[in-house]
């Protein structure tokens, strides 16, 4: 067996982040027929099945790119399930960039950017322990956070797609913040 194979941490350490880039990409309201977990737990079993193909080593940094790879392709496969008859190949094209670029701004969503590589393991490491606190949060919460940061929905966007008041929207938003910044800093204590 590959020595890289070995060294591979566990990988359910990563299903919270991927959960959340994985619906970052997924419209609020293709939701109720796409999961973001199935997609995910399929990522996951992909990776595990192809784990010998993986040639970062132990570097969390190199596998959380390479899991991010095999996402962007299990949902490019699903939306083009979904929408079969409505194909649109710039979509197809810009998910790999957005799920990265979705990647960045989990890490950088509570700190500048760090250089050192003790300060970028820290900074993906504190992505996922962001991810995880967007997943625990009440629905209406994560769904106002993933509209606002994650597909950079306008206020009104996000209250057409959540069928709420802008207002209401508004309201949630802040209360999903305040949730976040909370949890977050209780799991630094």
């Amino acid at each position: 067996m590959d020595s890289n194979v070995d060294e591979i941490p566990d990988l359910n350490a990563f299903r919270s982040y991927l959960t959340v880039l994985a619906r970052g990409q997924i419209p609020i309201s293709m939701q109720s027929r796409l999961d973001a977990s199935d997609i995910v737990q399929e990522t996951l079993l992909e990776a595990h099945r192809k784990r010998h193909q993986f040639q970062g080593g132990g570097e969390p940094r190199q596998l959380a790119g390479w899991l991010r790879q095999l996402l962007s392709c299990n949902l490019l496969d699903a939306l083009k399930t979904q929408h079969r008859d409505l194909r649109d190949v710039r979509r197809e094209q810009s998910i790999p960039l957005s799920i990265d670029e979705s990647a960045m701004g989990l890490e950088n969503m509570l700190v500048a950017s760090d250089t050192s590589p003790s300060q970028q393991f820290d900074k993906q490491f504190r992505a996922t322990l962001v991810a995880q606190a967007i997943e625990a949060l009440p629905v209406q919460q994560r769904d106002a956070i993933m509209l606002r940061y994650f597909q950079k929905a306008s206020l009104q966007d996000m209250s057409d797609s959540m069928q709420k008041s802008t207002s209401a929207v508004a309201g949630i938003l802040k209360r999903g913040l305040a949730a976040l910044r909370e949890r977050l800093q209780k799991d630094r204590a």
